[in-house]
């Protein structure tokens, strides 16, 4: 228990400003949340597009008999099913509940559509090609492994112990239209109203965790305390993740920061698990449809396992350097501001701060997500005259009519649409595992810090692990430009190359041991870097003449 003391303290006392004022600073807790709140819709926007389309299609192209079948109903094998289903589809832990609802709508066993919604916003297509541009390949199969225990596990005992019980028949089963039209009809609908309804109860919970997160988490809380030799540090991250939201790509971004600096890994499971896995908005549709006692053994079962996990991971894995005294700036984002002045306090300030964090796939699926929430309400408030219920059952006079004419698809136009299919997606990936040139500018102005600290420090360990890391960034750096911008010219990649080189270089010294050269090459690394820097730089946009 003594062993903990130091830590609680520390935790207690993380030396912000945000601890000051708490609650007497009126405008840095409402700005604070307001902010958080709008951050997190336009970070959630493209994936709950993604989640809402693809909900829409389930119910108007696949169909309830045929997603019965893709994940086994009636059979044991359900939540792997899903599992694999879950790993294809990009969404976030907001994206996947219109999903989970079409699910249970076409009669899927609740346990199963727990899997899939745990799984689908920590592994998926973006996800894992983005993980792969800041984990090692090793560690993203370590984690991949513990999410399919996780998921695969609670949904085998979740169908064992409560979907028997709690679960309703379905009363009527769906069937798919004969025509296209209508089938288009549907999934238009049903992507429109998952917006509207219980489900807007259930993200509304979900942001307002959010707000309440950034209101009163004091700035800095998490600056500390989340190192590997603290064994409160996966609690703390697990306190604060169940009620943060992340997206897929921000959860992957984060973990490598984690295993990056060194920190603890089991904080890091706590964050994928909880913060990207699981939000309020999931706690409050279990509680809805199976109450508050079933809920409280999904929560169970969820913490304690990613507890359980993630204590394994920081056993098994290599430890990181850091250590209590350090700290870091990566989670300052779940928290609230250090202060809000009062001529910020205004929705100027607002909108210029949620534009600085709008990218073209954010504004493209916020745009698309007013679209589609007005839709939805207008389609509530028409009723019954806007319902495409009957088109999705059967009855006397249906089998009577003669069904339209469709021509089947030939080989080669399949083989067209899936080969166009295959180069989006492709081209989505690249630009993932590519990051932005400023993004990897910024990673490599961090890491070269690190670097430069480990060589005083005489860290072999921690020097070669920080070079390599700024290496792979250096390497992606031309084909990040080249992709976004079209071309790289000959200086770029001069510069380019003469950094790798330095790089090259001084690993050389520190794997020799040779520590006094490698601090005198120092300084020609940072020319070099510098060089490379500003000429990548300058196609962002120019530099003006002397700015280093």
């Amino acid at each position: 228990m003594n062993d903990l003391l130091p830590h609680l303290l520390l935790l207690a006392d993380a030396g912000s400003p945000g601890y000051e004022g708490l609650f007497t600073d009126f405008n840095t807790t409402v700005w604070s949340a307001v902010l958080r709140i709008a951050l997190a819709m336009v970070a959630a926007a493209p994936f709950l597009v993604a989640g809402v389309f693809v909900a829409g299609i389930l119910r108007g192209m696949v169909g309830a008999d045929r997603t019965r079948r893709i994940l086994g109903v009636a059979t044991w094998s359900g939540p792997i099913r899903a599992w694999c289903l879950g790993i294809l589809l990009p969404i976030c832990s907001l994206g996947a509940l219109p999903v989970a609802r079409e699910l249970r709508r076409a009669g899927v066993p609740s346990g199963t559509v727990i899997s899939f919604v745990l799984v689908a916003p920590v592994l998926n297509p973006v996800s894992i090609i983005y993980g792969l541009s800041h984990i090692p390949p090793s560690m993203l199969l370590y984690f991949a492994a513990g999410t399919f225990l996780i998921s695969v596990g609670i949904g085998l005992l979740w169908n064992r112990v409560i979907a028997d019980k709690y679960d309703l028949p379905v009363e009527v089963s769906e069937s798919l239209p004969k025509t296209s039209r209508q089938r288009i009809t549907i999934v238009g609908h049903t992507s429109a109203t998952a917006l509207v309804g219980p489900a807007a109860v259930d993200y509304s919970l979900a942001l307002f965790a959010v707000g309440l997160l950034g209101a009163f988490l004091p700035h800095g809380a998490l600056q500390t305390g989340l190192t590997r030799d603290n064994p409160l540090a996966p609690i703390i991250m697990g306190a604060v993740a169940i009620p943060v939201y992340v997206t897929p790509t921000e959860v992957m971004m984060h973990f490598g920061l984690i295993v990056r600096d060194g920190y603890s890994l089991s904080a890091a499971f706590a964050l994928i698990v909880l913060g990207a896995g699981a939000n309020v908005g999931v706690a409050n549709w279990l509680r809805r449809d199976y109450g508050l006692k079933s809920l409280t053994l999904f929560v169970g079962l969820l913490i304690s396992a990613t507890f359980l996990i993630g204590f394994t991971a920081e056993r098994t894995v290599m430890r990181g350097a850091a250590n209590a005294t350090d700290h870091t700036h990566a989670f300052d984002a779940f928290t609230r501001l250090p202060i809000v002045p009062n001529e910020n306090a205004n929705a100027t300030w607002l909108y210029h701060e949620v534009k600085r964090s709008m990218t073209t796939d954010r504004l493209m699926g916020l745009i698309l997500l007013c679209l589609l929430a007005a839709s939805g309400i207008g389609l509530r408030f028409a009723g019954r005259r806007a319902s495409v219920e009957h088109l999705l059952h059967k009855n006397a006079s249906d089998e009577e009519i003669a069904p339209c004419r469709e021509e089947p698809l030939s080989p080669l136009q399949l083989c067209t649409v899936g080969v166009c299919g295959v180069l989006v997606a492709a081209t989505i990936g690249l630009y993932i595992f590519y990051p932005p040139v400023d993004t990897l500018i910024k990673d490599m102005n961090n890491i070269r810090v690190s670097v430069y600290d480990a060589i005083q420090e005489k860290d072999p360990k921690e020097t070669m692990r920080r070079i390599e890391q700024w290496q792979t960034r250096m390497q992606k750096l031309p084909t990040s430009a080249a992709i976004r911008f079209g071309r790289v010219n000959d200086t770029q990649r001069e510069r380019a190359d003469e950094a790798l080189y330095s790089l090259r270089t001084l690993e050389g010294y520190v794997k020799t041991g040779r520590y006094l050269e490698a601090t005198a090459l120092i300084p020609y690394v940072e020319k070099q870097y510098l060089g490379c820097r500003n000429a990548f730089r300058s196609q962002i946009v120019p530099q003006p003449a002397g700015n280093p």
